[in-house]
């Protein structure tokens, strides 16, 4: 595994270009931002509720790649027990030994990262915005480095294994998916979704994301005339649809999968054109109109919400789950 999936090569005005990219995008309608964080995670948890037949409560709860700003863990914290886990050093607090584990764990690049978007005061505004949406943000998460390939907590730890936009960073994804099948409690879900390579902002190019690709066309970063117009700001494993579906199967037999569509109506709408003059004839339209595949499982054995297995799941949750 990679110190940090942040840890890519853009050179010294590749780094500025992005910082300036991001430092505009952060400023932007911080609110919108908050909201459209908390809209998705009230529909991921409405997916996860549907698979699993019961409210997602009073469960034991893993999160493979939290990010940051820890949203995700204090939105399901709210009524249940939740342990975050990832390689980057995750900050809570103005501290400069946290800041320079950080710098030997991760790197100058993740760590610079974190200082920046803390000094320009984006944390506190996305946390204060959260906080005016409904959400309490939990000041004393639960949050372990490890890497997720080669997970320490014993076997079947949590009722419920939650990641979103992280598998798509990981050198060794199967490794993880085997190790969430591990720690997962007979009964209970994995609910992981990967950002596709294939989609349009696949490449993450922050100016994409940003909404100021300028000059970029569409799915530049798969045509051969186009990808030195792109500079992706973090680490891509780069798999295709077909082969999360392989990954996913192999370890979780019985997995369902959904995709997320390209919302653009431009992307979607530059597709014929493209195909009419003969390029991305290697890929299929899914993988090209798809952002996201979601991958759900139901591990094999007793139902999670029985009464038996919640007195078993609190008497036996590793040290780390508990608060």
């Amino acid at each position: 595994m990679r110190g940090s999936y942040s840890d890519r090569r853009l050179g010294a005005l590749g780094r500025t270009r992005e910082f300036c990219t991001l430092w505009q995008s952060k400023r932007q309608d911080v609110p919108g931002q908050a909201r459209q964080m908390l809209a998705q995670l009230e529909s991921s948890q409405s997916e996860m509720e549907r698979a699993l037949g019961e409210r997602l409560e009073d469960k034991d709860i893993l999160i493979v790649g939290p990010g940051q700003q820890l949203v995700e863990m204090s939105f399901f914290a709210r009524r249940n027990r939740v342990t975050g886990i990832d390689l980057d050093v995750i900050p809570r607090r103005p501290s400069v030994s946290e800041y320079l584990t950080m710098f030997r764990r991760n790197g100058a690049i993740r760590t610079l990262k974190t200082i920046g978007r803390k000094a320009m005061g984006y944390d506190r505004s996305l946390r204060l915005e959260v906080e005016r949406a409904g959400l309490t943000m939990d000041d004393d998460p639960t949050i372990v480095t490890m890497d997720a390939a080669a997970m320490t907590f014993p076997d079947g730890s949590f009722d419920c294994v939650f990641s979103h936009s992280c598998f798509e960073h990981l050198s060794e994804p199967g490794d993880v998916i085997r190790q969430v099948a591990r720690v997962l409690r007979p009964g209970g879900l994995a609910h992981a979704d990967a950002h596709l390579y294939t989609s349009d902002s696949g490449c993450h190019d922050v100016r994409i994301f940003s909404g100021r690709r300028q000059s970029i066309p569409p799915w530049a970063h798969l045509r051969p005339q186009c990808r030195q117009l792109v500079q992706p700001n973090s680490y891509l494993n780069e798999i295709r649809l077909s082969q999360w579906k392989d990954l996913f199967s192999r370890h979780w037999p019985g997995v369902g999968f959904r995709l997320r569509p390209e919302p653009d109506p431009a992307i979607q709408g530059a597709l014929a054109p493209l195909r009419a003059a003969g390029e991305l004839e290697e890929y299929e339209d899914e993988e090209l109109l798809s952002v996201y595949v979601v991958a759900e499982w139901v591990k094999p054995g007793a139902a999670a919400g029985g009464e038996a297995l919640a007195r078993s799941s609190r008497s036996s949750a590793p040290e780390s789950t508990q608060r």
